[in-house]
């Protein structure tokens, strides 16, 4: 049996020396370091009672590690409500409000090292006419933090259009752009304009200005071309804002939609309201709940509206009224709890007391 040189047995102690001293570095330094915290949730503008999911992404240095979850709302508990724990959390809000939820998470180690992340989480039961989530005809919104104001509308089918009036020399149409997005047809004041591609291969901005113009009154209109670069897989339209001057108007604000155009009131519903008189016009609402209102503006020259309710009529509305009444509604419940769809359909008649076919729609309650 071969012997080991007396030289070999202090190296060898030596080794295992340094080797213990790393371990213990290794051990110390993953006891020392700290957990971190963040936190995505879906959707991302719940309405009242809707579950929300919410998932943690941070880290833990030293198992296990524990995710607990509370929200704080201004003049409440200073302790906040809790929310329950672990790394994906469903939870419902009892009522409408701005939320802020706080994920903190805490290791196993002695010192008990912890993180927290905090994400504000708006909840809604009242939906105005220049929200998002309120769809005109083709016209649907998207939330994105890249786009002005936080997000933007897009339309795909072809002659779907937008328009904004303005006083002023220039105006700058601004678009969000990808890979399914189409070409746009730009026209001012009825002169057709050179057509926007709005293809990219990643998301992002494109910006067109139209200059040169008499200071005056002036109307911009985008539309649906239906026709798409080669490389694009769609021939979708969007609108992010128009800019005239140093004013941004972005797509929730004076921006018609279709037929449907803007009104502005202080008796309607955040002050403001859409109306058309065109047949088959529609705005429709996407909500989680079992009860949702509308809310409508009635007078001598309102027409008739149908109703629907996850595609099946519901109801007839007449809009007529001998003296302006704003802020009436017509609600409909006994809903399953769940996400529904609330549409109104212009028909472009009207009841024999009335004068005219418009129907205005001013906002949406859901409960």
């Amino acid at each position: 049996m071969p012997t080991r040189s007396p030289l070999f047995r202090p190296a060898l102690a030596c080794v295992l020396a340094l080797l213990m001293s790393a371990l213990t570095f290794l051990a110390s330094g993953a006891a020392s370091a700290a957990p971190t915290a963040e936190f995505s949730f879906t959707p991302a503008a719940p309405t009242v009672h809707q579950p929300v999911t919410f998932r943690f992404s941070g880290t833990c240095d030293l198992d296990p590690c524990t995710v607990k979850w509370r929200w704080f709302q201004t003049g409440g508990s200073s302790l906040g409500t809790s929310m329950g724990q672990g790394e994906v959390l469903t939870y419902a809000f009892p009522t409408a409000g701005t939320y802020s939820v706080v994920a903190r998470i805490t290791n196993a180690g002695s010192t008990h090292g912890s993180a927290t992340a905090t994400h504000a989480v708006v909840v809604r039961d009242t939906f105005q006419d220049f929200d998002r989530q309120v769809a005109y005809d083709g016209w649907r919104g998207v939330v994105e933090p890249e786009a002005s104001a936080g997000g933007y509308r897009f339309a795909s089918a072809t002659g779907s259009m937008a328009s904004f009036v303005f006083t002023g020399t220039e105006v700058t149409y601004t678009a969000r752009t990808g890979s399914n997005r189409g070409i746009a047809a730009v026209s001012l004041d009825g002169v057709p304009q050179p057509p926007v591609d709005l293809y990219s291969p990643t998301r992002g901005t494109r910006q067109v200005s139209v200059d040169a113009l008499t200071d005056a009154v002036h109307r911009i209109r985008v539309a649906v071309s239906g026709a798409k670069n080669p490389a694009s897989t769609g021939t979708a339209v969007t609108v992010d804002d128009f800019v005239v001057g140093t004013t941004r108007t972005d797509d929730r604000s004076r921006v018609g939609y279709n037929s449907w155009g803007v009104i502005s009131n202080p008796k309607a519903s955040a002050g403001t309201a859409r109306n058309t008189a065109k047949a088959g016009a529609k705005t429709a609402l996407t909500f989680y709940g079992t009860s949702v209102s509308w809310l409508m503006f009635k007078g001598p020259f309102q027409g008739l509206a149908a109703v629907f309710i996850d595609g099946r009529r519901a109801d007839t509305v007449d809009g007529y009224a001998p003296r302006a009444t704003w802020q009436s509604s017509a609600t409909y419940d006994g809903l399953t709890v769940g996400t529904h769809t609330i549409r109104i359909q212009v028909l472009g008649r009207h009841s024999a007391a009335s004068r005219g076919n418009r129907v205005t729609s001013d906002a949406f309650e859901v409960r």
